[in-house]
């Protein structure tokens, strides 16, 4: 049996999501370094997310959001293109 082909926007998902994270942290003026303090995580892995490298599980994201004092839906609000 073939694999499951990839979704075709999974890579830009990932990269959209990684920017918002950024700008949530940019407007708290926050390091990523700081991020990772605030949810336990290490600033590697804050920054192969924001750089779209590395896709959070679902309990990573409400980790994310609440070290950023947001709602967890506010991770998926990313402008149209």
């Amino acid at each position: 049996m073939p694999a499951s082909p990839v979704h075709p926007h999974l890579a830009e998902n990932r990269a959209r999501f990684g920017h918002r994270l950024a700008a949530l942290r940019q407007g708290r003026e926050w390091t990523q370094e700081q991020l990772a303090e605030a949810s336990g995580f290490d600033r590697k892995t804050i920054n192969r997310i924001e750089n779209g490298r590395h896709s959070p599980s679902l309990d990573r994201v409400f980790v994310l959001a609440d070290a950023l004092g947001v709602a967890p839906l506010e991770l998926f609000r990313w402008p149209d293109s």
